[in-house]
């Protein structure tokens, strides 16, 4: 495509170049032949006298047509290539970052320059979006940081606390017992704080490498679902799998593992309890799509619009106390599009569904 453009910009260029020599050759010849021709005529009447230009013209008609055609190109090339560097200023212009508000005439004579000037504002425009996005996104995780390392104090000085109740009195067997219990408790919540703090620091990490092979879908969609078994069971929560026995596609494993363990994650974490987490698949003939459905906390459609974006977390359930980095679903997002699929939001009633297409291909796509 690129060169495709600077090809045509080249022959335009040259065909616009040689019309414009052709017709400032023409002019001068004209102009030489209206010279010659009244020199002569002039001449034959004997009204030249030796002060006349034509008089000298008809001395020197060789030099002065030398003469007319050098000058006459010369001040082509310098107004050619003037016009040439003012409109490529104009992009350098644009490129800075500066509104042009009047086309120059050289653009409609060459529509390559335009469509220069057009992908230089896409990209200004592009640059200065992904700015104020990484800028936004910096402050969601110096705030994230912030309310996580509040967080991590919260169950160090509980645990601190407990410890020192343990030493500084004689408590009997079932004192011992719950101070432990609840010191422990605390123990993982920091475990799970630090985790929140690792994928945090590794985010840029998680989807930089991309190795993709011939993988069955479904048989990672039941090993996943067993290996959540504990967590569902803890909260009294189901998962109803309406998958086909095999369904084979192309995919790189660690990062589909990464993304079918996210969106589970995700599920449980702000599924209602004693609730049944939905998990269907089907295929057509080049493609998958895959849904998983929960009923859980309110969340309005504003809300849910943000869902993939990093660092974001709901103002309810999805708080440090319960949800993660806000990295999970902005992970996943990643993980899709790395394959060329899609992935989207959606309420229905109570339930929020998540819907992801896959390719079962990806041959030419990456």
């Amino acid at each position: 495509m690129k060169n495709n453009t600077y090809r045509k910009l080249r022959k335009r260029l040259t065909v616009l170049f040689l019309c414009c020599s052709f017709v400032v050759l023409g002019a001068v010849s004209i102009l030489i032949a209206i010279l010659s021709y009244s020199a002569g005529y002039y001449g034959n009447q004997g009204a030249l006298t030796t002060s006349d230009f034509l008089m000298f013209y008809l001395q020197h008609a060789w030099e002065v047509n030398l003469f007319l055609y050098v000058l006459a190109y010369v001040l082509f090339l310098y107004v050619f290539i003037g016009l040439f560097y003012r409109n490529m200023n104009i992009l350098v212009s644009v490129l800075e970052g500066n509104t042009v508000d009047k086309v120059p005439f050289f653009f409609r004579l060459l529509p390559e320059f335009q469509i220069a000037k057009d992908k230089v504002e896409d990209m200004i425009a592009k640059r200065n979006e992904s700015k104020q996005l990484s800028i936004q996104e910096k402050e969601h995780k110096n705030e994230l940081l912030m309310y996580l390392a509040h967080d991590l104090k919260t169950p160090l000085t509980s645990m601190i606390g407990y410890i020192n109740h343990i030493l500084d009195h004689h408590v009997d067997g079932e004192q011992m017992e719950k101070s432990l219990s609840i010191a422990n408790e605390k123990a993982h919540r920091l475990d799970e704080l630090i985790e929140e703090f690792e994928e945090i620091l590794r985010y840029d990490d998680k989807v930089s490498m991309f190795d993709a092979s011939p993988l069955d879908i479904c048989a990672l969609i039941k090993q996943q679902v067993n290996g959540f078994y504990p967590l569902m069971e803890k909260r009294g929560i189901k998962a109803q799998v309406d998958i086909p026995e095999m369904l084979e596609i192309e995919a790189d494993y660690d990062k589909l593992q990464r993304l079918l363990d996210n969106l589970m994650r995700n599920a449980i974490t702000y599924s209602d309890s004693d609730s049944i987490i939905y998990i269907h698949c089907r295929e057509d003939e080049s493609q998958i799509t895959l849904e998983y459905r929960n009923d859980g906390e309110e969340i309005d459609e504003e809300a849910v619009s943000h869902l993939f974006e990093k660092f974001y977390r709901a103002s309810t359930a999805r708080t440090s106390s319960s949800g993660g980095a806000g990295l999970g679903l902005a992970i996943a997002k990643e993980i899709v599009e790395l394959h060329h699929g899609s992935i989207d939001a959606h309420k229905e009633g109570k339930q929020i569904v998540f819907t992801i297409h896959l390719w079962k291909k990806l041959g030419g796509k990456l």
